[in-house]
């Protein structure tokens, strides 16, 4: 039977929980699909597991490309698909029953490039409800702020109980990259950032100046794991090479570069870099998820003693209007 999709799984994160990931892959899909696994120096005994669970599957490959950053993987990945769509999922998402026919549904638009299914997360650095909402739709926004303009990515429904989120399906100005799928022939026209903060705001830039749709369709669920497993010390090596502040900084500066505007919540990116790597620690040193964000509150607070966040407005989601609907897009506009 031909394949409908191709799955890339990246690692994001971590390098464990990759065979929990593509285990659900296997138990919940049952249209016909091809498996991409990219290899960025997973650990030996994890690339073991790996070619032991595929060995009897006639649809599934692993692509070596060494310690890379997810976005400069995806563009190696990019020659291999084949399919007419593709379902780009990292290595702690999990998928759930029936999440394939939905999003093939609305792909099937003519105008539509990118469905989002509707991504919940466990608790773990931010504590809360155990299952809540990431992402359902979110959208680009820019305000004014000491005499320049700055970007803001306003998620809606964020942190919401799962029956508290509406149940049709909705355009969104942007994606994440937890899972989302993508028509195959949109995907190889983008120009693929090298970036690890933004690169779904800079993506979603260019699907919208190119005339493209994204939707969200919230019957179909993906569940990323929000660092509420504990990691293992190969798993942290990754996480620091990945989500450095230098990573962080060349990619503020690489999308300013590309679109002419810094993001409003920049400095706080890095104190998210910060509160993540502390939690990380405590989870490490076995303690318990009450325990770890307590620290990691107390540290956090701490540091903005000593390094304040700029935020000079009081409420800049409000102060700010659709990137889209404003005069400003369509000076930076991409030619397709």
């Amino acid at each position: 039977m031909e394949a409908v999709v191709t799955i890339i799984v990246t690692p994001r994160d971590r390098y464990s929980g990759i065979i929990d990931c593509i285990e659900t892959i296997y138990l919940h899909t049952e249209q016909a699909f091809r498996l991409i696994i990219l290899d960025l120096a997973y650990p030996t005994a994890i690339r073991q597991q790996i070619d032991a669970f595929i060995t009897t599957k006639d649809n599934a490959e692993v692509l070596t490309l060494g310690k890379i950053i997810p976005m400069k993987a995806l563009a190696a990945a990019c020659p291999y698909i084949e399919t007419e769509a593709v379902m780009l999922l990292d290595n702690d998402s999990r998928l759930t029953a029936n999440w394939l026919p939905p999003l093939l549904a609305c792909l099937g638009k003519h105008d539509v490039a990118v469905v989002n299914p509707l991504t919940l997360e466990t608790e773990g650095v931010d504590q809360g409800a155990q299952l809540r909402n990431h992402l359902y739709t979110n959208e680009i926004r820019i305000v004014a702020a000491n005499a320049d303009y700055y970007l803001i990515e306003d998620k809606h429904y964020r942190r919401a109980l799962p029956d508290e989120i509406p149940k049709e399906v909705r355009s969104s100005d942007m994606f994440e990259l937890h899972g989302v799928m993508f028509k195959t022939r949109v995907l190889k026209k983008l120009d693929l950032p090298e970036m690890v903060v933004r690169e779904h705001i800079d993506i979603g830039l260019q699907l919208k100046s190119m005339g493209y749709k994204v939707l969200s369709e919230p019957k179909s669920i993906v569940i990323f794991d929000n660092l509420a497993t504990r990691m293992n010390w190969f798993d942290m090596k990754y996480f620091f090479y990945r989500w450095s502040k230098k990573r962080a900084w060349y990619s503020s500066r690489l999308f300013e570069q590309r679109w002419g505007y810094k993001f409003y919540s920049e400095p706080g990116v890095y104190l998210w870099i910060f509160r993540r790597s502390v939690f990380l620690f405590c989870r490490w040193l076995y303690l318990p998820i009450p325990i770890a964000n307590f620290i990691t509150s107390g540290l956090a607070k701490v540091r903005r003693i000593f390094i304040p966040i700029w935020d000079p407005l009081t409420d800049p989601i409000e102060q700010s209007v659709n990137f889209f609907s404003s005069r400003h897009f369509n000076k930076n506009s991409i030619e397709e």
